[in-house]
């Protein structure tokens, strides 16, 4: 391949005048595909100058990357069942996480204006495991008027 300044282009066989195959036409198709399309090339200016080196280098770096963000694995979920004062919440996951230590994020949603701005929520010890966890919170569901808590969960650590 030439190195070119050109953009990249799409090269394929030129169709002879004679070509007219007979048959259905999924044969007709098929017929075209392997004696034009496949014998296609693309011509990318500058490919030349791109070692099998740095090719492997930058396949390594995507799966990399690649794995890195399967590693994230993040998750969330709502729970609608709202206990009145103080109650135990069990969240289990979709899928497990690939280890233990991934971050927890608990977001209280309110219809209406709640008398308490500031919820807390306390995870309870050693309930943090590869496929779920366990919190308390006091939610006063008159005055706070809590209807939803929306759990996520990601292994930022991965990064």
């Amino acid at each position: 391949m030439q190195n070119q300044s050109s953009p990249a282009q799409l090269l394929f066989p030129t169709v002879p005048a004679s070509y007219c195959p007979e048959g259905k036409w999924s044969d007709i198709l098929n017929s075209f595909i392997t004696l034009y399309l496949n014998n296609g090339t693309v011509n990318i200016p500058f490919l030349n100058e791109v070692t099998p080196e740095q090719i492997t280098s930058i396949q390594q770096s995507i799966l990399t990357i690649q794995n890195t963000l399967d590693a994230v694995t993040p998750q969330t979920g709502t729970i609608t069942t709202i206990t009145n004062g103080f109650a135990t919440y069990v969240v289990t996951f979709p899928t497990a996480m690939p280890n233990a230590n991934y971050t927890i994020n608990i977001s209280f949603v309110a219809t209406g204006t709640p008398t308490t701005t500031t919820m807390n929520w306390s995870l309870a010890t050693g309930t943090q495991t590869t496929t779920g966890f366990t919190f308390y919170s006091n939610i006063n569901t008159t005055t706070d008027k809590i209807t939803q808590i929306i759990w996520s969960v990601a292994n930022i650590a991965a990064f």
